[in-house]
């Protein structure tokens, strides 16, 4: 039968073949974040390691109680005590602590320089790194150099480079060239003496890691138990950072916090986008296999009269399916592995995850992927076949040239209170903020377009009766698809179900990310107020730039802002992005509406809107928070700002932020005529070599590039959907308009032109695609908004000109091509051969 019908089998086998490519992708996306660990480069050499680089959070009492564990931002921070107690212990030859600093290394002239981190001279033996050239630093003005940077700069022992350091740009003499043993750490390395390194990091009393070297033949577990029991315990119910131990394939996780967010990243964007695919991989999949056999009723029905038993008729068609189903997934897997290793070099090259990320690829994704799909085509097929292999075949014969007015008594109470659900989350939605606001947005196109897939013979019909009274005055060609969009209001529910899931789905999540883009854009245009906008060329900004380019003539105001970030300790360690702008005042408008920003000393914080609403915070109130470092605090909020999304969620001062981050400024505003903007630059090539001076155009054009490689991960896989959904509602109209052989032949052989039939079908197209564009807008619409109003702080969503364009005219566009191709082609058949001609 599969050969009878080349085109039904066709866009099955697209429908499902798709499906399995992206569920695969999606799952071995998922399963290589769960595995991914890093790898132990830099640390290699040490059996165990100590670090706080997560945070506790506990919630509920009882049997509801659950522990969870939260990446930090940043490094934590380890009591450097440790150590000693750690080298004491039996079995240990050596316990080493160890600190990150960011840096740039420049060479003693220009502006050429390599990012790196700077780290004590004793932890090289973590790696282990050696000398390969020169001796060990040991004075404060001494540095050895990884020969991966030694290379790039073209230094040797006795050359003179210069680092950026929280405290100013410095000139140290390279001592020596180490290289490790082992593979090279994903970041450039360079060492300082223990105390120098120490006191540059900002935190002297505590270190980053501990790594403990246990002696030749020593157990590791036994040695991990012995480390692990210096660590005071928290209380059950503790929540924060506590120092914790890791040994083997875990260690990879202390490399940098980089692992932690590729984790983040390759597990929270197939979860999402993964149980998206399977909800509508559902609904194509069953739409496509349920029209397919609809229109075999006729086959169906000689196969009953011949005496095919019923259960024999589902076998077949469940056999076909299934065929269908094995060939798809034996060929759509490969283009989900294909996929993903592309989605991996696209994360690496964006600077999404490091280069230690690996794609792991086992049975279990390419066999639940191939499982679902399956499953989704043989219960589609079987439910589909009931009806067909139950009635007579007399009026299986009926069926096939006029469908049955009823429906299935089941979907009308059932599509009825999908759509109620979809209308209640929606008014739901629009009440709450944040991430729920957001999951619970995504919930209601399900729900809505569910609705639609269960109710759309009826909506056909409804729409067709009332649009009917209007195409009835077109004459004959309109009383025509008047009476064929009532009579086919069944045959065309799946493909009004396909055009409303792209239009609904496409329009929300689509226009979601354009929305949150142009409303930080815009924020951001309008709140900056500084000239010119100083920029590094690497890790940061020495702290001093800010008041060195005070000095400079022409030069009114300066201000230098920190970036980090603030978790909520009362809402399960949400993330909020945070700053600090002292002596910003004119310089940044962050459109303040209720407090004042000139009271941000000491344990202070100003908040946006957003957060306010979130955390139900008001001037005079406290927020207790952890550090990106996971240090907790209690902060006064003493204003309310609009304009967060342009700039950060928090705001404090600079005093409290930059003890908690990396010490450097991520960028310097300057106000100042343009004259003063050659002594400026004269400033930074001196304080900061490589800085870039941008005017205040050119930072914002920066700003939307940024904005957009931001949203970059989102937007593809919205896209990969979309154009799932877009090759479904082609299908879909495809299978339908070729489907139409025998009825476009007893209507030529009537009489009818095939000047009217063509201009009958436009007229049916039209009132689909209205019906599509329509039904579809209100879903994007109910989902959209309060998804907007979350994120963003307005109602209102931000659809550019070319968004209506792409949804409307691609909608149209492939709609049309879709059915007028296919009749076109029909039509060029004689009537008298077409209606012989098996369907």
């Amino acid at each position: 039968m599969l050969r009878q019908r080349p085109t039904s089998a066709i866009a099955t086998f697209i429908a499902l073949w798709f499906g399995v490519a992206v569920v695969t992708a999606c799952g071995v996306l998922l399963e290589s974040g769960i595995r991914y660990h890093g790898e132990a480069q830099r640390y290699a050499a040490s059996s165990v390691l100590v670090a706080a680089n997560d945070l506790r959070v506990v919630s509920g009492h009882g049997e509801n109680r659950e522990v969870q564990r939260l990446a930090l931002p940043d490094r934590g921070r380890v009591d450097a005590g440790l150590a000693q107690q750690a080298a004491a212990l039996p079995g240990v030859r050596s316990a080493i602590a160890d600190v990150a600093t960011p840096t740039q290394v420049l060479a003693p002239t220009g502006t050429a320089g390599v990012d790196a981190q700077v780290h004590p001279w004793s932890a090289a033996a973590l790696a282990p790194f050696t000398l390969r050239s020169g001796a060990a630093p040991t004075q404060g003005t001494d540095v050895v150099l990884d020969a991966a940077t030694a290379s790039r700069l073209n230094a040797h022992p006795g050359s003179q480079v210069r680092l950026t350091l929280p405290d100013g740009v410095r000139t140290f003499t390279v001592s020596g060239v180490a290289a490790p043993t082992g593979a090279e750490p994903a970041d450039l390395t360079v060492f300082l003496t223990d105390g120098q390194a120490r006191a540059i990091s900002g935190h002297p009393d505590s270190v980053d890691v501990i790594g403990v070297i246990g002696s030749a033949g020593g157990s590791t577990k036994a040695l991990a138990r012995a480390v692990d029991g210096l660590i005071p315990d928290p209380a059950r119910d503790a929540t924060g950072t506590f120092p914790r131990v890791y040994t083997g394939a875990d260690r990879g996780l202390i490399e940098t916090p980089d692992v932690a967010d590729a984790r983040e990243l390759a597990t929270a964007l197939p979860s999402v986008f993964g149980g998206c695919t399977l909800f509508i991989a559902a609904l194509v999949i069953s739409g496509t296999v349920g029209l397919s056999v609809q229109q075999r009723h006729r086959d169906i029905a000689l196969l009953r009269a011949i005496g095919a038993t019923p259960r024999q008729v589902r076998r077949m068609v469940v056999r076909e399916s299934a065929v269908l189903g094995v060939l798809a997934a034996a060929t759509g897997v490969w283009a989900g592995f294909a996929g993903v290793w592309w989605l991996r070099d696209q994360f690496v090259s964006r600077g999404m995850t490091p280069d230690t990320f690996t794609v792991h690829v086992s049975w279990l994704p390419p066999l639940v992927a191939a499982a679902s799909t399956i499953l989704i085509a043989v219960v589609a097929a079987w439910v589909a076949s009931l009806r067909a292999s139950r009635i007579h075949p007399t009026e299986a014969l009926v069926e096939s040239a006029v469908e049955r007015r009823r429906g299935g008594w089941l979907r009308i109470p059932v599509g009825l209170a999908a759509l109620g659900g979809g209308v209640a989350e929606a008014i739901t939605a629009a009440h709450l903020r944040g991430d729920d606001a957001a999951s619970l947005a995504i919930g209601v196109v399900a729900t809505l377009v569910t609705a639609v897939w269960l109710l759309a013979p009826w909506l056909n019909r409804l729409v067709a009766a009332i649009a009917g009274i209007g195409m009835r005055s077109f004459g004959v060609t309109g009383r025509l698809a008047a009476a064929n969009s009532a009579a086919s209001a069944r045959r065309l529910a799946p493909v009004l179900t396909s055009l409303v899931l792209a239009v609904g789905f496409g329009g929300s999540m689509m226009f979601m990310q354009t929305s949150i883009k142009h409303r930080a854009a815009e924020q951001s245009h309008a709140g900056m107020r500084a000239d010119y906008v100083v920029t590094p060329s690497g890790a940061g900004l020495p702290s001093g730039v800010a008041a060195a380019l005070r000095q400079v003539p022409g030069v009114t105001a300066t201000a230098g802002v920190v970036h980090s970030s603030v978790l909520d300790r009362k809402d399960g360690g949400l993330q909020y992005t945070a700053q600090s702008i002292d002596g910003a005042a004119g310089l940044i408008d962050l459109g303040v509406t209720s407090g004042r920003l000139a009271d941000l000393h000491g344990a202070t914080i100003a908040v946006d809107t957003l957060t306010a609403d979130s955390e139900h915070l008001h001037v005079g109130s406290d927020l207790h928070a952890w550090f990106a470092d996971g240090t907790p605090t209690v902060l006064r909020v003493v204003a309310v700002y609009s304009r967060g999304l342009g700039f950060a969620s928090t705001t404090l001062p600079s005093d409290v932020l930059a003890s908690h981050a990396a010490g450097l400024d991520s960028m310097v505003l300057v106000s100042a005529s343009p004259a003063a903007r050659a002594g400026v630059e004269q400033v930074l090539d001196r304080l900061a070599p490589g800085a870039s001076v941008l005017s205040r155009g050119d930072y914002q054009v920066a700003l939307d590039k940024d904005l957009t490689e931001g949203a970059w991960a989102n937007q593809m896989i919205v896209s990969v959907l979309l154009v799932y959904v877009a090759i479904a509602a082609v299908n879909t109209l495809a299978m339908a308009a070729m489907g139409r052989r025998r009825e476009l032949a007893t209507l030529r052989l009537a009489g009818t032109t095939r000047t009217q039939i063509l201009r009958m079908v436009r007229f049916e197209q039209g009132l689909l695609l209205a019906v599509g564009l329509g039904v579809g807008g209100v879903i994007a619409a109910a989902t959209l908004i309060p998804l907007v109003k979350a994120t963003t702080g307005t109602s209102t969503p931000y659809i550019p000109l070319t968004g209506w364009v792409s949804v409307i005219g691609a909608t149209v566009v492939l709609g049309s091509l879709a059915t007028f191709l296919p009749v076109r082609r029909l039509l060029r058949v004689s009537p008298v051969e077409a209606i012989g001609i098996r369907e």
